[in-house]
């Protein structure tokens, strides 16, 4: 009897040995869970900061974007009135110079020639004080002249 009170107390000793590791293994396991559950509320803590300052910067900037645009608008209309106030009086229709001017007091084929250079090295649309309207008036009278110069 002796002998089957010492095997049923190393039963039981050993089966409490067996249920104190399962419950250390599971009560690491939860622990384990637990770490893994708190490293995701943080991750998900960091993102959302993240996700506000992203935000929070976009509506600025949309905010400063929306007054830039009111500036250059008023600065848009601002200009516009003072070039139509300013400019558009002092303006003529017609800028163009007839051709007859540019080539009064020329004689021959080799003095208009000459003077024909000169006036497209004026007013050749890609200088300074270019202009294609008058160019092109400055060509039609060379050919009205140096055809009736024949």
């Amino acid at each position: 009897m002796a002998k089957d009170l010492t095997c049923q107390s190393n039963i039981d000793m050993q089966s409490l040995e067996d249920r104190h590791k399962e419950l250390e293994k599971a009560w690491n396991d939860l622990l384990m869970e637990r770490r893994e559950y708190e490293a995701r509320i943080h991750a998900l803590e960091q993102q959302e900061k993240q996700f506000q300052l992203k935000w929070d910067l976009l509506i600025s900037e949309t905010q400063k974007l929306a007054e830039d645009k009111k500036q250059f608008e008023r600065k848009k209309k601002f200009y516009e009135h003072v070039q139509s106030s300013y400019i558009e009086p002092y303006q003529e229709q017609d800028n163009i110079v007839h051709g007859e001017m540019f080539f009064s007091g020329v004689s021959d084929k080799k003095a208009l020639k000459k003077r024909y250079k000169d006036l497209i090295k004026i007013y050749h649309p890609d200088g300074e004080s270019g202009d294609t309207a008058t160019v092109a008036e400055i060509n039609r009278e060379y050919e009205d002249l140096k055809e009736s110069m024949n």
